[in-house]
Formats: structure tokens, sequence, C-alpha cells
């Protein structure tokens, strides 16, 4: 068996059993096999959906994914992730720009830089959020690959957040990016890691219930993420973690060993969680990853 992504032979199966299908407490009706290189670390699973635009572009997803396809319902869950995104990309890249953000969803993150930047591209698969993007004025596509036939090294600043881990062919992913971008263009690409903290401490239990899901069809690392940004011909390559979650998640999970179960005591001060955040990203064993580019 070879590695999907860069094709060594060094492939090892690190979990099978049933993995999460949609939203938290849904899962597949039989096991799913997941397998890892040794060489480049990726770990992917075979579920991939002879449909998957389609499956993207319906409101089927959305539904399986957040329960609901409504846009106020879109905006209730992601707008309080803007402040996080802000901690990823900073403030000053965004004035007088061309910006695009590629899976944007409802839009949420683009409503608070559209004040600032000269143009704005929404790239988003769900037909029922493009044409609200259609509405607010976006210039919107379905797919990066779609827009590079008006917008080919055109591009200041492209983002892209919970994206990566869920498209076919991520190398691909990123030669868009690159291909969008102007010269000296920047990227800047999130995606959950494989927690390594949770798995080691919970196994399992973490990796059925919410680590590893059908909708994900990639776990990334450090190190296959830099590689593939250096064969889309990226340069000045970094990688930067940060921890969502805090201590009380982890104490909840201890405790429950279940999603959502977060301890809330006097006792969890803002100055414990903040060591336990910023060590975690420290030693680089945190929950989320953002990937810098230079084109």
């Amino acid at each position: 068996m070879e590695c999907k992504l860069c094709s060594s032979n060094r492939v090892k199966e690190v979990y099978k059993g049933l993995i999460r299908d949609g939203g938290i407490g849904k899962y597949t009706k039989s096991p799913v096999t997941m397998w890892q290189c040794e060489t480049c670390n990726i770990i992917w699973h075979d579920l991939m959906k002879d449909d998957i635009q389609q499956y993207y572009e319906s409101v089927n997803y959305r539904n399986s994914l957040e329960e609901s396809s409504e846009i106020d319902v879109f905006y209730t869950l992601h707008d309080k992730e803007t402040l996080a995104k802000f901690q990823y990309t900073g403030t000053d890249i965004f004035r007088h720009k061309v910006i695009a953000d590629i899976g944007c969803g409802g839009g949420a993150f683009l409503d608070f830089l559209k004040g600032v930047a000269e143009t704005v591209i929404a790239v988003e698969p769900s037909e029922k959020y493009r044409k609200i993007m259609d509405e607010k004025g976006f210039n919107t596509y379905a797919y990066a690959g779609e827009a590079t036939a008006d917008w080919s090294n055109k591009i200041d600043v492209i983002t892209s957040f919970d994206v990566i881990e869920h498209v076919e062919d991520p190398l691909m992913f990123l030669k868009d990016i690159f291909e969008l971008l102007k010269k000296g263009g920047k990227g800047i690409i999130g995606t959950p890691t494989d927690a390594p903290v949770m798995r080691k401490l919970l196994g399992e239990i973490y990796e059925k219930k919410l680590l590893l899901s059908t909708q994900h069809l990639w776990i990334f690392s450090e190190n296959n993420l830099k590689m593939i940004a250096e064969k889309a011909g990226f340069k000045n390559i970094k990688i930067k973690y940060f921890q969502r979650y805090g201590i009380g998640n982890l104490l909840g999970w201890l405790k429950e060993q279940e999603p959502c179960s977060d301890i809330d005591e006097s006792f969890i001060t803002d100055s414990l969680d903040n060591v336990w955040k910023s060590e975690c990203c420290a030693m680089g064993v945190a929950d989320y990853m953002v990937l810098y580019l230079e084109k």
C-alpha cells in the first residue's frame, strides 16, 4: 500500500473502528480503517465519495456537518471564531488588498474584512451559501480552480481555515492557491492537528468520538504540510501552533470521556488556562496549526 500523499510504501494501520459521521454523537455503521504514512506522517481513510464535489455543494453536507444549512445558524456558530482567525492572520495585511477566503461558508469572516479590503473573493462549494455571497457583492466561486480564470496572479492575501482536511487533493488545493496569488502574496491555511495530548490520554475514546471523521479525509502534521507547500512552489514556509481548547476541556474529557463536557470551576483561572495553552503551542502538541506561505 502506498501513501496517498507522498507515495511511500511505509504505511501502517493506526485505527480500525467506528468514527464520527457528521456532528457530535453520530457514527459510522461499520468499522473504518485509518492509515498513517511512516514517512510523511499523514493520516487518512478511504471513504472518498465518488461525487465529493456534488456532496460539498449540497444542503445535505451542511446539515450533516452542523445540523443546519440556514445562514443565521451559520453566523451563530461561526461569528465567534472571527477573533481567533484574526489571531492567526493579524489585522494589518488586508487593508486596500485583494483578498480571498477559500471555504468561506456563509462569509462570517469576510463580513469583517469587506470594510477594509479593496476586493473580496468568496470561494465556497455550497450553492446555497454562494447565493448569499453574491447578494453581499462578493466575487463568488465554487472552487479555487474556477477562480483562476479571473484572478490568476492577482490576489494579495488568501485565507482558508478548516478546509484542506476536506479536499480530495491537498497538493492541487495549494497549487490553485499559488496560481491565484500575485508574486509576494500571502497564504494563511489553518487545519486541526492530530491532538497528540488528547490521543495519548484518551486513546480510541477520543479518536472515535471527535478526532476521526468521515468528512475529514486527512489529518495533517507539520512535516507533510510543509512538504506539499514546497511541492506547490511556495517559499518562506512557516507553521505556527495554536491551542483552541482550554484546560477545562481536557479535564472534562478525562472526567466524562465525552466531547462538550468542559469543566468550569473557579480553580481554572485565566492564568492557568493561558499557561496550558502556551505550553501546548511551545511544545508543538496544540490542537490547531496554521501554515504561512509566500509566493
